[in-house]
C-alpha cells in the first residue's frame, strides 16, 4: 500500500498536516473528528512519501518498461494495454495451475471466458469495460502477490494503512520529507468519474481479509489506435470541490515512533501477514523501528 508516483497533489484533496505523533494518531483515529461522523464511510491508504499521487502499479511509466516487452510493446494503445494486463493475469493462472494453487471463482466456464481468444473478443477494440466482474478477483489474488494491476489497496483499518506507509518509510533514509494516510469517502465515490470501489470476499486472499482490503479501480480505457496514457492517478479523476480524497501526513522522522504505535494496537507485519513469515517480519521490524529512532 506504500508506492505510487511523485508528481504534485490534486489541489482537491482535503490534506491536514500533523507535526506531532500524538497529532497525526488523533486525526486518523475512527472515531475522531475527522473520520468518526455518523455514518462515515472510508476506506484507508497508507503511502511513505506523501508526494506520491495514486497511482495503479499497472498504469506507472516504470512497471510497464520493465514488463511489457518484445512485440507486446509494441502495442501501445488502449487494447495494447488490456492484453499486457491480461497476460500477467493468465501467467499468474498457469503457474497456479503448474503448483496446485487454487484460483478464485474457478470453473470451466470461467477458463473458457479467460481464454485469449474470448478476452480479446471482448476488449480488443474497446477496453472500456475492462475489468469485468468475473475477472476482478483473480486480479485481486494476484495483486496481493506482487501483480501489478490496475487496482489500488485500500483498508477498511485507519491503522493498517498508517503501518504500511511507516513499514515502508523506515527502510529509507530520513530526508525531511513527510508520510501519508489517504482516506478515501465511498459515500461520494459516485461524484467521481472512471472510479469504482471494488470489494471481493475474504477467502480470496488471507492478506486481504487480515487487512480488511478492498480495492479502488481506477479508469484509463479506450479504443484500438488511441495511445493509452500512463501514470493516470485517482487524483486526476476527481472533480473540482468533491473533497472525496483526503490525506492526513506525517514528518517521516517520526514512521519509527508510528510503526512501534501501531504494534501497541496490535497492528504489526503478524497481523496483516497472518502465518510464520509474518511473524517472523513483525520481530525484525521491531528493531528496525528502533534502530531508525536512533538513526
Amino acid at each position: 500500500m506504500e508506492t505510487g508516483s511523485e508528481i504534485p497533489a490534486a489541489s482537491d484533496v482535503d490534506l491536514v498536516d500533523c507535526e506531532t505523533l500524538d497529532e497525526f494518531w488523533n486525526t486518523v483515529s475512527p472515531i475522531g473528528e475527522h473520520f468518526g461522523r455518523p455514518n462515515a464511510r472510508f476506506v484507508y491508504r497508507g503511502q511513505r512519501d506523501s508526494t506520491w499521487e495514486l497511482v495503479p502499479a499497472v498504469y506507472r511509466r516504470n512497471v510497464i518498461d520493465k514488463y511489457k516487452r518484445g512485440m507486446m510493446a509494441r502495442l501501445d494503445d488502449h487494447p495494447g494495454q488490456f492484453f499486457f494486463e491480461w497476460s500477467l493475469l493468465q501467467a499468474f493462472v498457469n503457474f497456479c495451475d503448474s503448483t496446485g494453487l487454487a484460483i478464485p471463482n474457478d470453473s470451466m466456464e470461467f477458463r473458457n471466458y479467460f481464454s485469449q481468444n474470448n478476452i480479446t473478443n471482448i476488449h480488443g477494440i474497446n477496453s472500456e469495460s475492462w475489468p469485468q466482474e468475473k475477472a476482478v478477483p483473480v486480479m485481486a489474488l494476484a495483486q496481493h502477490h506482487g501483480i501489478p494491476t490496475r487496482l489500488l489497496d485500500w483498508s477498511s483499518n485507519p491503522y493498517v494503512a498508517c503501518y504500511f506507509a511507516a513499514e515502508a518509510a523506515i527502510k529509507l533514509p530520513k530526508d525531511g520529507g513527510k508520510l501519508a494516510m489517504f482516506a478515501f469517502d465511498l459515500n461520494l465515490v459516485h461524484e467521481v468519474p472512471s472510479v469504482k470501489h471494488v470489494k471481493v470476499p475474504g477467502s480470496t486472499s488471507a492478506n486481504l481479509s487480515s487487512q480488511g482490503g478492498s480495492f479502488i479501480l481506477v479508469g484509463n480505457h479506450g479504443f484500438r489506435g488511441t495511445s493509452f496514457m500512463p501514470d493516470v492517478s485517482l487524483e486526476s479523476k476527481l472533480v473540482s470541490g468533491s473533497k472525496v480524497l483526503k490525506k492526513v501526513t506525517l514528518p517521516n522522522t517520526l514512521a519509527g515512533d508510528l510503526l512501534l504505535r501501531c504494534h501497541k494496537f496490535g497492528v504489526s507485519a503478524a497481523s496483516v501477514f497472518p502465518g510464520y513469515d509474518g511473524v517472523g517480519k513483525a520481530v525484525l521490524e521491531g528493531t528496525l523501528a528502533f534502530d531508525f529512532n536512533l538513526g
